[in-house]
C-alpha cells in the first residue's frame, strides 16, 4: 500500500490554518469510507484523489478551462482503424458540477478535485456535511467507472 492516504483533503492558501483539524477529520473519514467499501483490496488498483477546498469554483475558472495535463502527443490514442482519437484527452478534461469540479486521469488512476465552500455558508447548509457530500459525489463518480461499491455519507 502507498505511504499516506490515497485520498487527501487540503485547502488552498486562502483559508486559515485553523481549518487543519477539519481537513484531517475529513481525510480520515473519506479514506475510512473507501476502506469499508473495499476499495483498497487490490494494491495494484488503488484510486487516488487529491481534493482541495476552495472558496468558489469561479476562482479556478482558468484552471478548469485549460487543456488537460500532458501534451497532445501523450494523450492521443489510436482507434481500431489506426486513426488517432482524443479519447484519452477527453478522459482528462475537467468535469464541472454544482459546487465541485474534478479531472480524472485514468492512466494514473488519479483524480484532482476542487470543492467549493462559499455557497455552503450562504445556503446555511452544515459545512461539514456539505463538504462530505461533495467528496463522496466526486469519489463515487470515478469509482462507478470501475464498478466499485459506492461510498455512503
Amino acid at each position: 500500500m502507498q505511504q499516506g492516504f490515497p485520498i487527501t483533503v487540503a485547502a488552498d492558501g486562502q483559508f486559515s490554518s485553523s481549518l487543519n483539524p477539519l481537513l484531517t477529520q475529513l481525510e480520515m473519514w473519506i479514506n475510512f469510507q473507501a476502506l469499508k467499501a473495499d476499495w483498497y483490496s487490490n494494491e495494484d488498483f488503488i484510486l487516488s484523489f487529491d481534493f482541495t477546498l476552495v472558496r468558489s469554483l469561479a476562482e479556478k475558472a482558468e484552471h478548469l478551462t485549460s487543456a488537460p495535463a500532458g501534451t497532445q502527443a501523450e494523450t492521443q490514442v489510436k482507434n481500431e482503424n489506426g486513426e488517432e482519437s482524443a479519447a484519452a484527452d477527453l478522459e482528462k478534461r475537467w468535469r464541472v458540477e454544482s459546487g465541485y469540479a474534478y479531472q480524472y486521469d485514468c492512466s494514473k488512476l488519479t483524480t484532482t478535485a476542487f470543492i467549493a465552500v462559499d455557497d455552503l455558508l450562504e445556503d446555511g447548509v452544515g459545512i461539514e456535511q456539505g463538504i462530505k457530500a461533495r467528496l463522496v459525489a466526486v469519489a463515487n463518480s470515478v469509482a462507478h467507472q470501475h464498478g466499485l461499491i459506492p461510498l455512503s455519507e
